[in-house]
């Protein structure tokens, strides 16, 4: 099992208020409250929970310890049992559950932390493997908001950018981001999330979160998928419907 990059920063996550407003969507897409939903990368839970009450059953799946026991105690304080909803220990790329689902979703952009073609390759030959008759998967990326050589050229910084506040535990956090590098040719970005948790003004500690985000445009996000042996079912531009290309995100379900 990979290090648990996310070990420190784990207890951060849910204060984020940039998340999408994607759980409407998602339960949208489930095809009857009856079926079975595999999440990849189900975090600490901001999407698998609220869909138990929409499915017959979810399965999550996730490589930080971390992030999981948040998502376990948080199974455990809504009362829902491993009948419901299970979370384990995997990695996306590779896992074997030997069990078939009506849908598998890999909610804010999971996708993009995979750094290589075998990654990726890894993901998609799994998801083909668990999907049920009839089922389908959805995936997603941002949609870069430039072009490629603009991209390149205007993304790196030397400067902290300011993500947001909020208040944490009679004080407050916030979180930065800097943006020291990216691979030109395979156009992966290297953010560092920067949380710093302050008492009055007083810096208790500070967590640097270093992760991985591969962008892809439109076609090429669409060609990855149908490259795979896919067949495309629907695709968006975000998850308030807006046309595929034109919004923030780029969403695509597919079977």
């Amino acid at each position: 099992m990979k290090i648990d990059i996310r070990a420190d920063a784990a207890r951060f996550y849910d204060l984020s208020p940039s998340v999408p407003d994607d759980i409407p969507f998602y339960r949208a897409t489930i095809p009857d409250s009856e079926a079975s939903v595999l999440e990849l990368g189900c975090g600490t839970g901001r999407v698998l929970l609220p869909l138990t009450a929409w499915c017959g059953y979810i399965h999550g799946i996730e490589r930080s310890e971390a992030m999981l026991a948040t998502c376990r105690d948080k199974l455990r304080r809504s009362g829902i049992g491993a009948g419901s909803a299970l979370v384990e220990i995997g990695d996306v790329t590779d896992f074997d559950l030997d069990r078939k689902f009506d849908l598998i979703t890999a909610p804010f952009r999971v996708l993009q932390n995979l750094e290589t073609d075998e990654e990726v390759d890894g993901l998609l030959r799994c998801v083909g493997e668990h999907l049920a008759p009839g089922g389908t998967c959805i995936l997603n990326a941002f949609h870069p908001n430039r072009d490629r050589e603009t991209l390149i050229r205007e993304w790196c910084s030397d400067e902290e950018l300011f993500c947001w506040e909020v208040p944490y535990r009679s004080g407050r956090v916030t979180c930065h981001d800097r943006r020291p590098r990216l691979d030109p040719e395979k156009l992966v970005l290297y953010p560092e999330l920067v949380y710093r948790h302050y008492y009055d003004d007083a810096l208790l500690n500070e967590t640097v979160l270093k992760i991985v985000m591969r962008c892809y445009y439109p076609e090429e996000f669409e060609n990855v998928i149908v490259d795979h042996g896919f067949r495309v079912v629907r695709k968006w531009g975000g998850y308030a419907g807006e046309p595929y290309g034109e919004g923030p995100e780029l969403v695509i379900q597919f079977q």
